[in-house]
């Protein structure tokens, strides 16, 4: 029972996105990947958002729109762990905030409870990504069994401890 719903979800799927040649909006074809994703049908959902962010220059999406594509990539590498998922997501994430920062913000934080993980996620891997620090120079540095713990002489002092 639980292919036949899936073969009927992925017909109806390819139906709406392929039916007779006719434009639909980027709403209607988010719905329809986060309607193939709802039935588990991760190929079909990555297709549809994939084919959304191929044909962007040909029609405008808004901030919200990205931002609800990058929850599905998200979404898409919780099942596949594919690190393409996450890139396209932080692509999105990053177009979002580009194009209406107050949109953008005002989704994220509007996102029921189940889907915030992937919006704290995704923050944080970009802002890790844009923002990346220096690697100290003794990073590299070994540390012997002994040291782990021990406090060096010339940062602390008792002295300094009771000024």
């Amino acid at each position: 029972m639980k292919r036949l719903d899936a073969a009927i979800s992925m017909i109806v799927t390819l139906i709406i996105v392929t039916s007779c040649g006719l434009k639909h909006t980027v709403s209607e074809d988010i719905a329809s990947a986060e309607i193939a994703f709802a039935n588990e049908d991760v190929n079909a959902t990555r297709d549809i958002c994939n084919g959304i962010l191929d044909k962007n220059e040909k029609r405008s999406i808004e901030a919200s729109q990205y931002a609800r594509l990058s929850i599905i990539y998200m979404q898409l590498n919780d099942q596949t762990d594919d690190p393409e998922d996450i890139e396209l997501a932080a692509k999105c994430y990053r177009e979002a905030f580009k194009l209406n920062a107050d949109s953008a913000m005002s989704f994220y934080r509007s996102l029921p409870v189940e889907q915030d993980k992937y919006a704290m996620t995704l923050s944080a891997i970009v802002h890790i990504l844009d923002n990346p620090r220096e690697i100290p120079t003794d990073h590299d540095r070994e540390v012997l069994p002994d040291e782990v713990g021990r406090l060096e002489e010339t940062t602390l002092s008792p002295d300094s401890v009771n000024q």
